[in-house]
């Protein structure tokens, strides 16, 4: 199935909801392992990972049962530390912008339902000041 994640428009989240987590455990450890092997394929991850956090979080109301809502929410809840490592990752070794900006994009849709902790608790605001700061100094170069 990993082969799929390299065709993001051709997986829509609506597949994800179905298959997620309960005939494909291990989706989040796979996308993440998948992102760290290439860039553009880490970009569509991204987007993928995106798009499942506004499915879950934002659109799930009335398309989902409450059971299979809840479900979903929790797993993902459980497995953030995997994407938010990813995120890390990409913030602190990319200097693809495009990269860097689905990251970006991807971490605001996970701001209104992770722990507070992620963002005040890690290096992760020192990561973006620096990341912010030295692209900053290539463009006035």
């Amino acid at each position: 199935m990993l082969t799929l994640l390299c065709y993001p428009l051709n997986f829509p989240p609506q597949i994800l909801k179905r298959e997620w987590p309960k005939n494909w455990e291990s989706f989040i450890p796979d996308i993440v392992g998948a992102s760290k092997t290439n860039e553009s394929l880490c970009q569509n991850n991204m987007s993928i990972l995106k798009l499942l956090s506004e499915e879950v979080f934002d659109f799930s109301t009335g398309q989902l049962t409450q059971t299979k809502a809840k479900h979903l929410k929790d797993t993902m809840c459980s497995e953030f530390c995997q994407i938010f490592h990813l995120c890390e990752f990409v913030m602190e070794n990319s200097v693809d912008e495009n990269l860097i900006g689905s990251t970006l994009e991807t971490l605001l849709r996970f701001l209104n339902w992770i722990p507070l902790g992620y963002i005040f608790e890690t290096e992760l605001i020192f990561t973006l000041l620096r990341k912010v700061s030295s692209q900053f100094a290539i463009h006035e170069a």
